[in-house]
């Protein structure tokens, strides 16, 4: 089941291989067009000369790191750790091509000319060059790439603190405190299954009111559901809240519903308004769609989480201005989809209504139990399990029903 609105198509999904795909099939096409146009032994030897310029070069730029890291963050980072500092300053793979190249010199398979070496040299040194200059460094989206598969987001970190500080907290106690509040006032409200969930609103523009009413003048705060009180943290009988609201549509209709912002959001919209942290317009919405899926991604692991919230994505950087009730049409977009998708709770006092309505229907809407049927040509409705029957059988009894 989706747990996103419409505008879940605007979430960019993770980053695969192809890239990796493309640079192997180039690669096996360059290489084999070399081959073929310089025969086995110049191409051999062209490729040594490019692997140990390549491995030397890395090898090399890995003791220009290792100065910096040895005389200010040997003991701060590394802890006093050699092998840890020289793993972060040298590549295990250069060193490895590296290792192999000069084996097969020094086996004697190919001697190189001195001027060969001095090519070496050239190619070496043009290689720390580029480095230096940022040529070789990695793309954008490599760096990207690299951020999203080491979760080193800033989005990552917001979706874990939301979700363990908060939702992991607060989402399985909502069913109980929604049956509270319909114990306590209107027992209409909130009839659907499905609308018992927490409506977690994501701007793109990470922009939240302190007022869900400040944003669309078509949603109202109704009341406060009852406080979940739990003891977190050194903190005694904290209290989280939640808020139910009544959305009216365009027939000023009242729909009803457990809603609020994404409130690390905020976080990424002051991390934006400030030049230290760094973070541009654009990037932030970026931070935010990678919010989304790191959150819906975490919840949809968490048994205690899953299938109790709905996450709204708003598009709201031009829509909100040309639609003053943009936010209320999404939230009702969301809720009539819920109500397409479950079955209406039935109060007491409807009882006698669906008795009326007919054996059928009202089979199909009473609780669900397991059936089997004696005689299916007697009777087309499963009947009930039998009960036991008592035996003086020594042998144990398989007991149903109970």
């Amino acid at each position: 089941m989706n747990h996103l609105s419409r505008g879940s198509q605007l979430i960019p999904r993770p980053r695969g291989r192809l890239p990796l795909f493309c640079t192997w099939a180039m690669t096996a096409v360059i290489l084999s067009m070399a081959y073929l146009l310089m025969g086995h032994m110049q191409f051999c030897r062209q490729a040594v000369l490019a692997a140990l310029g390549l491995g030397l070069g890395a090898m090399l730029q890995g003791l220009c790191l290792l100065p910096e890291e040895c005389l200010h963050h040997f003991v701060t980072r590394y802890n006093g750790r050699l092998p840890y500092m020289l793993r972060d300053c040298f590549r295990s793979t250069s060193t490895l091509v590296l290792v192999v190249v000069v084996l097969v010199l020094w086996a004697g398979f190919l001697p190189l000319k001195m001027e060969e070496y001095y090519t070496v040299a050239v190619n070496c040194g043009f290689s720390l060059l580029l480095k230096a200059c940022g040529v070789l460094g990695p793309a954008p989206v490599e760096i990207q790439q690299i951020c999203e598969q080491q979760k080193m987001n800033v989005a990552h970190g917001l979706a874990w603190s939301f979700y363990t500080g908060y939702l992991k907290l607060v989402l399985p106690r909502l069913e109980n405190s929604i049956n509270q509040y319909r114990d306590q006032n209107n027992s209409n409200i909130l009839r659907y299954r499905d609308s018992w969930r927490l409506h977690i609103l994501v701007p793109l523009s990470a922009f939240i009111p302190d007022k869900i009413e400040e944003a669309d003048r078509n949603v109202h705060f109704l009341h406060n559901l009852p406080d979940i009180v739990i003891n977190r943290a050194g903190v005694r009988n904290r209290v989280y809240k939640h808020s139910m609201y009544e959305v009216l549509d365009h027939l000023r209709q009242p729909h009803h519903c457990v809603v609020e912002y994404a409130t690390p959001l905020q976080t990424l919209y002051q991390m934006s308004q400030d030049s230290s942290a760094g973070l541009s317009a654009e990037d932030r919405r970026q931070q935010v769609l990678l919010f989304c899926r790191t959150l819906k991604s975490i919840l949809e692991e968490s048994l205690e989480c899953r299938n109790r919230y709905r996450l709204i994505i708003l598009d709201d950087d031009q829509e909100a201005e040309q639609d003053s009730h943009f936010l209320s049409k999404e939230i009702l977009k969301q809720l009539q989809q819920e109500e397409k998708e479950e079955y209406s709770l039935a109060p007491p006092e409807e009882a006698a209504l669906n008795a009326n309505i007919g054996p059928q229907v009202a089979f199909m809407s009473r609780a669900p139990t397991l059936m089997i049927s004696n005689d299916m040509s007697n009777n087309d409705l499963p009947s009930p399990l039998k009960e036991p029957v008592e035996t003086t059988d020594l042998s144990p009894v398989l007991a149903w029903g109970r």
